[in-house]
């Protein structure tokens, strides 16, 4: 097969497996189970909208509030929608969550409120605790986005600083009854780390999100000091906790999650497709590692993975993501080979967003290993975007309304040596 036919094979696969992630198709087994109308539905996440119509169109007819992105926002009837900011919280972040805890505080025992609850919601719905701003907010975010931290760490230290993360809105709903559906994109599918666990216990002890905070290079902050001793006090509430009983009457179903996308990508791509190692650690790495996979296996490689891999970020960088640098590195370690062999690579967000970009990801080709140089000098500066657009190896597709972390899918012809 060509190179143009490999990649349309892995673009193929890639489609195959968004369009078994829709929000439609996951949510119509819940749909049909739902034994009492909800009323009233809060939507939080970029997949918040898809979910909501799908609500709508089974029938489903209490109002609600929705969070989601820019990209992802449309209006629902009966429902008010609030655009927050991604991967960095912003007034729109705030306003949703304020809104959306004065309405929950309204809720009574006889109340059913529906969670629609998707990736992204960490950012996208923000509300800081007592004595912090939207500003400590976004510091506290980009320290972590560039920390290397995974994004269960992440989360922990997110949701000691907000009013809404860490079981905080369950707390807000008791106590109503309150059925949660989420659409996973966080490896493991821990409902503590989906959008930072809004109506979920916490998992991590407090020591261990004090060392990833330390990690971070935020917790000599006055303001952070300062928030540590009201939490160590009781005058600011930590975390809900297993057993509290104001998650007692919280039931959530996970419906679907980055393991769908991986099955969808390998039936697409027929029964040689193999399961390619989980995408975890530093995104440059990652490439490397799959790199030398393949390198390895000298008959013809047809694989899918996904999960979710880091960036350090560390002084001035450029633009790009987590997935361009996925797809940067095999290049450039596929470029620093003798190798002869055809192959693609493509690497990219289930949301169709890789970090703050328009694009979903990297698809790069051995027709551009001439460009190793140039991928490894973007690679070290964290500039993949404009490396990758020179070179016609950016993934661009609309905004897909889910959001279930990364793919990546490797195809190689035979070594000819």
């Amino acid at each position: 097969m060509t190179i143009a036919g490999l990649k349309l094979r892995a673009e193929a696969a890639f489609t195959a497996a968004l369009e078994a992630a829709s929000p439609v198709r996951a949510l119509a087994p819940a749909i049909s189970s739902l034994d009492t109308a909800p009323t009233f539905i809060v939507g939080i996440g970029k997949a918040a909208v898809a979910m909501a119509e799908a609500c709508r169109n089974a029938g489903i007819s209490a109002p609600g509030f929705l969070v989601t992105n820019k990209e992802n926002a449309k209006p629902v009837p009966g429902f008010d929608l609030f655009i927050g900011g991604h991967p960095v919280p912003d007034e729109g972040s705030m306003k949703g969550a304020e809104a959306i805890m004065a309405r929950l505080f309204d809720l009574k025992e006889e109340d059913h409120l529906l969670v629609l609850l998707s990736g992204g919601g960490s950012a996208l719905m923000a509300s800081p605790m007592p004595g912090l701003t939207l500003e400590h907010k976004i510091r506290l975010n980009q320290a972590l986005l560039a920390s290397g931290l995974d994004i269960h760490a992440m989360n922990a230290v997110r949701r000691l600083f907000s009013r809404v993360k860490g079981g905080r809105l369950a707390a807000c709903a008791a106590p109503a009854r309150v059925t949660q559906w989420a659409l996973s994109d966080v490896p493991g599918d821990a409902l503590i780390s989906i959008a930072s666990g809004p109506f979920a216990a916490e998992t991590t002890s407090h020591e261990a999100t004090l060392r990833y905070l330390a990690a971070s290079g935020l917790l000599g902050e006055a303001w952070v000091q300062d928030t540590l001793a009201k939490l160590n006090t009781g005058e600011l509430e930590m975390p809900l906790l297993p057993g509290d009983p104001r998650l007692d009457r919280v039931h959530t179903s996970v419906l679907a999650s980055n393991r769908i996308c991986i099955d969808a990508a390998q039936a697409a791509l027929g029964p040689a497709a193999v399961e390619l190692p989980e995408l975890t650690g530093e995104a440059s790495l990652m490439g490397e590692k799959l790199a030398d996979m393949l390198l390895e296996t000298k008959g013809p490689l047809v694989g899918a993975g996904g999960g979710e891999t880091v960036v350090s970020l560390h002084g001035n960088h450029g633009l790009g993501g987590r997935s361009q640098e996925v797809a940067l590195s095999f290049l450039a370690a596929m470029a620093g080979k003798d190798s002869q062999r055809e192959w693609v690579c493509l690497a990219a967000g289930t949301d169709g967003r890789d970090g703050p970009t328009d694009a979903a990801g990297g698809c790069v080709t051995s027709e551009m290993i001439r460009h190793g140089d140039a991928a490894r000098a973007a690679l070290k500066a964290h500039d993949a975007y404009p490396c990758l657009d020179a070179m016609g190896g950016l993934l661009k597709c609309p905004p897909t309304g889910t959001n279930l972390a990364d793919l990546v899918i490797v195809l190689a012809a035979p070594d000819p040596g």
